[in-house]
């Protein structure tokens, strides 16, 4: 109860003192908004009657009405004084109450008198003027006196009756009023008559320098007049001067505007040119006559800095080093009287090195005396450069070139041999050094094979593909050896100006082949022998059982080795072409291009003789071969390989996944819009499944089917499980079995 007693006060209190200052606040308000009204008028009432002169009239008025009233009070015996300080006190609080009374009197009459001045003049109406002027005198003496009155009175009350000094007052203030606006009219009027006539003594002085003035300028009237005949004589004279002077103006004005036009045309050229032209002395300095603005696009210096040697001479700028060989070639031009052109270094405002090509000539007098050297100065900076990174990019395909085991050629459309690499230098001899002379690449191959080579280069040249064919070279030491020649078109700017390919030594396959050969034909004889003595030659048969694995075995290995022959020459062909083209666009790509194909190649050499490895190792090889490929096909192939990496101590063929992918690529065909997808994982029985989606080539070439079958033969070499190929309607699927290590099976 009492909380609630307490709450419901202190809301009261609030509310009173919310109150308190909203009355405070607008009680601030409305007297700033008085005292800023009261300045206004106060500042529009003194504009014309200074506050000076009304504190005199009303200080003045107020001393003598006190002693009028005073000495009037005392000798009628209305208020006697009883000594001198009662007088001082009545005088002094008189005076006070007094000039109140006039400033609250003057100011009313001042705003009165302006107001009637306005609206009521003298000059019309004027009975009426003195009528509203006598009822605005009664009730500004009334109001005043009555509120002056009441206040002195309360103040200190008087000794007789209210109404009696009331009626008094009001008298007095009335004829004080009347005093008062006639005083202040007449000293209106007073100012008004005294301003104007300081206008018109103002308005006679200007009438009077007026006149002044216009006696001057009719004398000046006069002394131009017969000026003007004068200079009439003089004007007829300057006509006949000034016709012959237009007239070479006009001629003049002719020949300039050709010869601004000639340099205008002059500097458009210029302007156009590649390079910055000049003319200058043949001195040591070079001395600039003239040179254009080109300069400064190339050496970072204006024309005007060199032009005369301003700020430094040509020479100045011209590489140290290359000074003197600049001065030979000029020195060397000039006595022959021939052109010069070479090449040398500038340096750049910035500190850079600038390579230019300068060509000119001399310019020679009468007597054949070398007066100019003129010429042009072109900026090859960047040709520069584009050279030195065409030559490094040369270097790099080289030295990949060079680390190639088999031979890599290039051939113009005649057949001769442009470039070769080191293992084709070791297998055909080098190629010659002689200027000029060509090695054909028809005395590297046997007679019997030419037709069968120049039919090649016939269907090349006009950009038909042609197959890889079989051949006999001629080594460096004369012996014969069979080799595969893989090859393309080198195209450029659209065409067709050689041939790039590859060499494949197959002399290890022709002996696989004799020997199987060999194996079969002594197989047929065993088989003949065995229907006549079989039980006498079990253990024979025993023996050629196992002789007969081992060659299947061997073949088996065979035919893998030339599926190696035949897939990697291919893969390694396409790779150098895309190489060749990576090379001039992205030497850094073209970098990283070379680091995957060698780390590729490796793999396939360093394994090629095994018959497992970790799937690990497998899938390594084929992120650097998958990186080939995005470079090779761009966005038209996607790969993902979801494998965990609990399956990589299982093992697999090698290259194996790599076969299906290009046999993938190889029989369908696909673009960005379309692009062929493979997808790689693991499944529940420990197979690795690839899978493809099918747009297969419209093409007349019919699969052999030999890639898969290698692989089948090969795992049943391995191991008891097969791998399984399905092809339906819109997928290919390859599983591949994954075989337990012997880390795994100890395990």
């Amino acid at each position: 109860m009492f909380r609630q007693i307490k709450n419901t006060s202190g809301l009261y209190f609030n509310t009173f003192s919310a109150l308190c200052f909203f009355i405070w606040q607008s009680f601030c308000t409305f007297i700033q908004n008085f005292i800023k009204a009261g300045k206004m008028v106060l500042g529009q009432t003194h504009k014309n009657f200074p506050f000076s002169k009304l504190l005199r009239l009303v200080f003045g008025m107020a001393v003598v009405l006190q002693l009028v009233v005073i000495t009037y009070n005392h000798y009628s015996g209305y208020h006697e004084l009883s000594g001198s300080d009662e007088f001082l006190r009545r005088l002094v609080f008189g005076i006070f109450y007094s000039l109140i009374a006039g400033f609250a009197i003057a100011y009313p009459d001042l705003g009165a008198i302006q107001y009637l001045n306005r609206h009521l003049p003298w000059r019309r109406q004027p009975l009426k003027r003195i009528a509203v002027q006598l009822l605005f005198t009664i009730l500004i003496a009334s109001t005043v006196s009555t509120l002056i009155t009441l206040f002195a009175h309360w103040v200190s009350a008087y000794r007789q009756a209210l109404s009696n000094v009331l009626f008094n007052n009001m008298l007095i203030y009335c004829v004080v009023n009347a005093f008062f606006m006639s005083i202040l009219e007449a000293w209106h009027y007073l100012d008004d008559s005294t301003r104007e006539k300081v206008k018109s003594e103002e308005l006679q002085m200007a009438l009077s320098l007026e006149a002044a003035h216009r006696a001057m300028v009719e004398a000046q009237v006069k002394m131009e007049e017969e000026k003007n005949s004068h200079a009439a004589q003089l004007i007829e004279q300057e006509k006949k001067l000034n016709a012959h002077l237009e007239e070479e103006i006009r001629k003049r004005e002719a020949v300039s505007r050709q010869l601004n036009e000639s340099r205008e045309q002059l500097n458009s050229l210029l302007s156009n040119l590649s390079g910055s032209a000049y003319r200058c002395c043949y001195d040591e300095h070079y001395t600039m006559k003239y040179i254009s603005e080109k300069i400064f696009d190339i050496s970072g210096y204006h024309a005007t800095d060199l032009t005369d040697n301003a700020s430094l001479s040509f020479a100045d700028i011209i590489h140290p080093a290359d000074r003197s060989f600049c001065d030979a070639k000029i020195r060397e031009a000039i006595e022959g009287k021939r052109p010069y052109e070479f090449e040398y270094r500038l340096l750049h405002r910035d500190g850079a090195e600038v390579w230019v090509s300068e060509n000119g000539k001399g310019i020679y007098n009468e007597k054949g005396e070398i007066v100019w050297l003129d010429g042009i100065i072109n900026d090859i900076t960047w040709q520069k450069l584009a050279e030195a990174e065409v030559r490094e990019s040369e270097r790099k395909y080289k030295d990949l070139l060079d680390l190639l085991p088999q031979p890599v050629f290039e051939l113009n459309l005649q057949g001769e041999v442009l470039l070769s690499n080191k293992a084709g230098d070791a297998f055909f001899g080098p190629l010659p050094t002689e200027p000029g002379v060509k090695q054909s690449s028809l005395d590297c191959f046997i007679e019997a094979d030419r037709p069968q080579i120049i039919e090649s280069f016939r269907k090349s040249a006009e950009g038909i593909d042609s197959e890889p064919g079989e051949f006999t070279a001629i080594k460096a030491d004369g012996t014969l050896c069979p080799v595969m020649v893989f090859g393309n078109p080198i195209v450029k700017q659209g065409t067709i100006v050689g041939r790039r390919g590859i060499i494949v030594d197959i002399s290890e396959r022709k002996k696989q082949e004799e020997k199987l050969l060999r194996a079969k034909d002594e197989l047929e004889r065993i088989n003949n022998t065995l229907e006549q003595s079989v039980a006498e030659r079990t253990q024979q048969l025993t023996e050629a059982n196992t002789l007969l694995l081992k060659v299947q075995k061997e073949n088996l290995q065979s035919q893998f080795e030339v599926l190696k022959q035949q897939v990697n020459p291919h893969f390694l062909f396409n790779s150098l072409n895309v190489l060749t083209s990576l090379i001039k666009v992205d030497p850094d790509l073209a970098e990283a291009f070379t680091e995957r194909l060698s780390k590729v190649y490796r793999y396939v050499l360093e394994n090629k003789e095994k018959d497992l490895v970790n799937l690990s190792t497998e899938l390594e090889f084929l992120k650097a071969y998958l990186f080939l490929l995005e470079i090779r096909f761009m966005k038209k192939l996607i790969v993902s390989i979801q494998i965990d990496k609990v399956f990589h101590d299982y093992q697999i063929l090698p290259i194996a996944i790599q076969l299906i992918i290009e046999n993938a690529i190889k029989h369908n065909t696909f673009s960005k819009a379309q692009p062929l997808k493979i997808d790689i994982f693991v499944d529940d029985q420990l197979r690795l499944n690839i899978i493809n989606n099918l747009h297969l080539r419209e093409t007349k070439l019919v699969s052999t089917g030999v890639g898969l079958e290698n692989i089948s033969r090969r795992y049943a070499l391995v191991s008891d499980q097969q791998p399984e190929f399905v092809k339906s309607k819109e997928q290919f699927i390859a599983r591949l079995p994954l075989l337990k290590s012997e880390k795994s099976e100890t395990e």
